[in-house]
């Protein structure tokens, strides 16, 4: 559930942000009920020991026994069936904040072999909600550097995991595909070093706007819609998949323990 704003965006966009050089062509979004791929192997019972340790977060074998997922790959790869042209992709980022469920199974080494035109495909991750913002910026250097003709972000949440986590995490993934021919164009940066008491600052009077969780936790942009918790990297970019948009849309995260600030401004269609 949104609590949208109403539909009005002001003409300056928040300082800082860059234009993607190609425009957003398609956006798809599937939530995905419970997976049956299995973990309960001794190998990484020892594995989740190990990356637990000395963290703030605690092992628990008990979730490893019964734990049912869906890896980052298979929802990727249902996500994906028969959306894609056979046109190559040339660039493919996957956006998390939870870890991949089975880290036997790396979801961009697999998605390099299934995508047409075996794209280069690399993570983005540790930053939580920022993560989509981050391989966003990064797409664009590399549409700059190497004159690239078809980019592919995949955002994926994933919520089966054997660790001590008090939040409920849904299983999601949504696609956003750039290339020449989209209608959309997109701003977007990751502006570090903002104050908690600085965020208010970025938002634009009379901009309608989505917030992730953390930013809406701070206060600073009253009357945004919010994006639900449970989907703390694909419910804020839910809206650009729900049909075409009434007119520009902003979207927006914050990282209070780094002091950085996501946005992008999403150009009503051309």
């Amino acid at each position: 559930m949104y609590r949208a704003a109403a539909p009005v965006l002001s003409a300056t966009p928040p300082p800082g942000l860059q234009p993607f050089p190609l425009r957003l062509a398609t956006a798809i979004r599937r939530e995905f009920g419970p997976g049956d791929r299995e973990i309960d192997v001794p190998e990484l019972h020892h594995y989740f020991a190990d990356l637990s340790r000395g963290h703030e977060i605690g092992f628990r074998p008990s979730r490893v026994t019964r734990a049912r997922g869906n890896t980052f790959l298979a929802m990727a790869r249902d996500l994906l069936a028969g959306q894609l042209s056979s046109e190559p992709i040339d660039l493919a980022i996957v956006a998390h904040a939870a870890p991949e469920f089975d880290p036997r199974l790396s979801a961009p080494v697999n998605l390099t072999a299934v995508l047409p035109g075996g794209p280069l495909v690399f993570a983005v991750s540790g930053q939580g909600g920022l993560a989509p913002f981050s391989a966003l910026r990064i797409a664009a250097s590399y549409v700059q550097r190497h004159g690239y003709r078809r980019v592919l972000v995949l955002i994926m949440d994933q919520g089966v995991t054997p660790y001590d986590t008090p939040e409920r995490i849904g299983d999601a993934a949504t696609a956003l595909l750039f290339e020449p021919g989209g209608d959309r164009a997109i701003r977007v940066g990751v502006l570090p070093g903002v104050a908690p008491a600085a965020v208010a600052g970025f938002r634009q009077p009379g901009t309608a706007a989505i917030v992730g969780r953390e930013l809406d936790r701070t206060g600073a942009w009253p009357g945004a819609g919010v994006a639900p918790p449970e989907y703390p990297c694909t419910g804020l970019w839910a809206p650009l998949a729900g049909g075409p948009a009434d007119g520009p849309l902003l979207l927006a995260d914050y990282d209070p323990h780094h002091r950085a600030l996501g946005v992008c401004v999403v150009a009503e269609p051309a």
